[in-house]
């Protein structure tokens, strides 16, 4: 009796918790443009077009059904956080997504595989082939199963973490200060490698300061900073 062979999709559709009636979809759902396979077949990209409108729509109805109490605001930081790169890039890496992506050689030496961005868009682009196959009720259903556990730990911290950028807006217009401005101290390395570093100012002052990948990570830490030093993070115990 022969062995039987692998099946990578199939395994990955266990993990989904969806069994798709084209299979097609899902395979370019995790074929990247460099995949010498994606002139043919085509890649992710017009997927993850997709993926995004739906998984924002699906995030924000969860959130809404989920918290009847909530104001706009907060249901807005909610769906913030849950939507953020970081948090899309680690459910690829519990899904499993950078195993079974395809590559071209050159994204493959780059280390695209753990390249956040790329997982944010596979992510986005299954949540897309999901949507074609099975419609908004299977979508849905994923976006709850993937997240539903992340709004029992939600608390304000974390939402204040998600958007600290709005945090700290928040906070100016609230005490009838000048909006916060973030300015440029210095940037680092090649194009694709870059290391930014920016400083927030509050009420005429330099506050804090923040580093990052890119302009806008750098500024949400600087704002996150400067929310510890002025006692606005809840739950904090001094600055970081």
């Amino acid at each position: 009796m022969g062995t039987v062979p692998p099946d990578p999709l199939g395994e990955l559709e266990s993990r989904l918790g969806y069994v798709f009636f084209d299979r097609a979809l899902l395979a370019r759902a995790l074929r990247h443009g460099s995949a010498a396979s994606a002139s043919d077949a085509g890649s992710y990209q017009r997927l993850e077009f997709l993926g995004d409108a739906v998984l924002g729509h699906a995030v924000a109805h969860l959130v809404y059904r989920a918290f009847p109490d909530r104001a706009e605001g907060g249901l807005t930081r909610m769906k913030a956080q849950l939507t953020r790169s970081a948090t899309l890039a680690a459910k690829a890496l519990e899904l499993g997504l950078d195993a079974v992506v395809e590559l071209g050689p050159s994204e493959e030496k780059a280390g695209g595989r753990r390249r956040r961005t790329l997982m944010e868009d596979v992510f986005e682009a299954v949540v897309g082939a999901m949507a074609l196959d099975g419609g908004w009720e299977a979508a849905q259903g994923f976006v709850e199963r993937m997240f539903g556990a992340d709004l029992a730990h939600m608390d304000d911290r974390s939402l204040v973490r998600a958007d600290p950028k709005t945090a700290l807006q928040e906070a100016a217009q609230g005490r009838g200060l000048p909006l916060p401005e973030y300015r440029e101290v210095e940037h680092q390395g090649p194009d694709h490698r870059r290391h930014w570093v920016f400083e927030v100012v509050w009420n005429g002052a330099p506050l804090a300061r923040g580093e990052g990948s890119s302009k806008r990570e750098a500024q949400q830490e600087a704002a996150l900073r400067a929310l510890d030093i002025l006692g606005l993070v809840p739950g904090a115990g001094g600055t970081e």
